[in-house]
């Protein structure tokens, strides 16, 4: 088990207190928000596993557990869920109290070595300003072959949101910058972006993965008469927006068996 025990850092605490303090809202904003709605949910949703049956499953920043819906549909034997959000994790723990959950910081994970055999995360890795340090903590609890999936924001288009001036430079020198934004239910956040999309996959190689299939999703096809006419409009403001610059990217990689853990925690 880890043991580094790391208190929390500040912008964490702001994170979380951010979440926290809309957590109702948030979870209200969740189902009429078009970009998840209509483009991450259901690029993550296709990259799953067809099968979970007998897998172990640890959700990265499960948050109100909207991932759980889609993921308890493949049979999994256990599904744990980490949040730092104690209000979202309530929710949580209201809609599917079959589920474990649990409040961690995703890089300093209280779990076992190769203790998982799928990772999943949405829209959560960009918080950490260290990838080098989350993806080795990733590596650790996932068993040999695993698969990880995760989202996050493609750096094109949030690189362009504002920056705090603040950047994180890494043991080996790779340089994060610290940018602001509001969410939908006035939650401000603060994450980190990495240059392109090349620097994520290249981060993801280095911590002994190997890339199955990484991709900046389409919005889906849907027919018009089917939405309101305010989620109408959203809709297709989404999907210029996406198509002239894309909002997320998504990887699917395996954890190569003896990787070479370059970064230890």
């Amino acid at each position: 088990m880890n043991s580094k025990n790391n208190s929390m850092d500040i912008i964490t605490e702001k994170n979380e207190k951010q979440y926290d303090t809309h957590a109702k809202d948030w979870q209200i904003a969740m189902d009429s928000n078009v970009g998840h709605k209509y483009l991450e949910k259901p690029a993550m949703e296709r990259e799953l596993p067809e099968d979970l049956m007998g897998k172990t499953v640890l959700c990265i920043g499960v948050g109100s557990g909207d991932e759980l819906i889609e993921i308890l549909k493949k049979h999994p034997s256990k599904i744990v869920g980490i949040d730092v959000s104690t209000k979202l994790l309530d929710i949580a723990k209201t809609r599917f109290p079959h589920v474990e959950f649990q409040k961690m910081e995703m890089a300093d994970l209280h779990f076992p070595d190769n203790n998982f055999d799928f990772i999943y995360s949405s829209l959560t890795f960009h918080y950490a300003k260290d990838w080098d340090l989350l993806l080795s903590e990733v590596g650790r609890v996932l068993r040999d072959d695993g698969e990880l999936l995760f989202s996050t924001h493609h750096p094109i288009y949030w690189g362009r949101q504002t920056p705090t001036g603040n950047k994180y430079i890494n043991a080996r020198g790779i340089t994060l910058t610290e940018h602001t934004a509001v969410l939908p239910a006035d939650i401000e956040i603060t994450y980190y972006n990495h240059a392109n999309e090349d620097a994520i996959r290249e981060a993801v190689g280095y911590a002994g993965f190997e890339i199955i299939h990484s991709f900046a999703p389409s919005v889906i096809d849907v027919p018009l008469n089917n939405m309101s006419e305010n989620e109408s409009v959203k809709y297709q403001k989404l999907k210029i927006k996406n198509k002239e610059t894309p909002l997320f990217l998504i990887v699917k990689a395996v954890k190569k068996r003896n990787r070479d853990r370059k970064v230890m925690g």
